[in-house]
């Protein structure tokens, strides 16, 4: 019961904080000494909301330990005096770095950042400040840095700032997270659900996926601009090679029950991290995600995968997860061209079947109006027949030796 009421005031807490907005950019022209604020301006830490809408919560009254006690979610601070810091700014985010590597690489600031430390978005500063670090928390701080006295501000060049701290190159097909990667004269960093290119402090775009952003710094070319890209991250996927066409299935609220030729992130058929004969299949833990509509090729709920970690190469058993079942006994047994409303039929929604008899489990991809029937009878698989329609193609599996 204990528990259930400290999670819900918890919650009252973070929902009750108000992430506090960005003033109006100021960019500092030349080095500049500023006035420390008072001390009573120093945040206590049980009542903070952080620029990053991630509040402190301190529970040690309310699980009455002392200060010296040990529990979950314990927020440990340390203060330094006249930390040097390089400070970034992307929307209404300020992210800082340090050289001594107090903090687990690039970090948010813990509230917002005095006035006279305020920049233009996609500038950079060097401060030296007094600050305090937290760690761990209800919301598993890192090291982030609430600065309370900034002692001095210079500007930096873009050039300047990644000499400074060493920033890591983008390296093309990587996926973009929340601390800045240059790639020549360009920054890019994800902001909330973009991804973000400036160029010598100004903003180029916001872009809704690493390719789009690849595309805009010169990194590659889009064929059709038309087509609507959605970034859905990291999902598992089924690949399997159809004749000479490989098909995607991505089992995903949002994305079609039916198998899709597999689009790669130049918006071709072959994947990039891997190769299948013609009846092989794989399964894929995490797959980087993208949906595709739209466009020239009308692409509906497509799946493009960007990155494929570990493919597992699977028997029929389990690539038929993503199909529904054919049923080719009681189908032959029908003349030929009959439905029944009981049985799943081919089309745009359905386009692979599955069945299973004694000599194995068939795979059945409906494939540019024919049928391409294949058997995993445990010791190989291979491709049995390319039937005109369902009925042949019921009839061969039905009449199987």
């Amino acid at each position: 019961m204990k528990k259930i009421m400290i999670v819900m005031l918890a919650a009252a807490l973070y929902l009750s904080g108000c992430g506090m907005t960005a003033k109006s950019p100021a960019v500092q022209s030349a080095v500049t000494t500023v006035q420390a604020p008072d001390e009573s301006a120093v945040i206590a830490e049980t009542t903070v909301t952080g620029a990053n809408d991630r509040p402190f919560i301190d529970m040690s009254w309310l699980l009455g330990n002392g200060d010296d006690g040990d529990y979950p979610d314990k927020l440990y601070q340390n203060d330094e005096k006249n930390a040097e810091l390089l400070v970034f700014r992307t929307g209404d985010v300020y992210l800082t770095y340090s050289l001594d590597r107090k903090m687990a690489g690039w970090t948010r600031t813990s509230s917002d950042v005095p006035v006279e430390m305020e920049m233009a978005d996609g500038c950079f500063e060097l401060i030296t400040a007094d600050i305090t670090r937290y760690y761990g928390g209800v919301a598993g701080y890192m090291g982030d840095p609430y600065i309370k006295k900034p002692k001095s501000i210079s500007t930096m060049t873009q050039a300047e700032a990644i000499a400074y701290c060493g920033m890591e190159q983008y390296k093309p097909g990587e996926i973009v997270y929340s601390e800045p990667r240059y790639y020549g004269d360009y920054i890019i960093i994800r902001y909330r659900d973009d991804v973000r290119v400036y160029r010598e402090g100004r903003l180029l775009g916001d872009y809704g996926t690493e390719i789009q952003a690849e595309a805009a710094v010169g990194l590659r070319e889009i064929p059709d601009t038309s087509v609507k890209m959605e970034r859905l991250g990291d999902h598992s996927a089924y690949v399997f090679r159809c004749s000479d066409t490989y098909l995607a299935y991505c089992a995903h609220i949002g994305m079609n029950p039916c198998w899709t030729r597999y689009v790669n992130s130049d918006f071709g058929n072959e994947p990039e991290a891997f190769s299948l004969n013609d009846g092989e299949g794989v399964y894929i833990m995490h797959a980087d995600v993208i949906k595709l509509n739209g466009g020239n090729a009308r692409y509906v709920n497509t799946p493009m995968i960007t990155s494929a970690e570990e493919p597992e190469w699977v028997g029929y058993d389990i690539i038929s997860r993503g199909m529904e079942p054919f049923w080719a006994e009681n189908r032959a047994q029908s003349a030929p061209g009959a439905t029944s409303p009981e049985w799943a039929e081919f089309s745009d929604g359905y386009n692979a079947m599955f069945d299973r008899t004694t000599a194995g489990t068939w795979l059945i991809y409906c494939l540019d109006d024919k049928y391409y029937v294949y058997l995993d009878d445990h010791t190989q698989k291979q491709r049995v027949a390319v039937c005109d329609t369902v009925y042949e193609t019921a009839k061969l599996i039905a009449e199987y030796k």
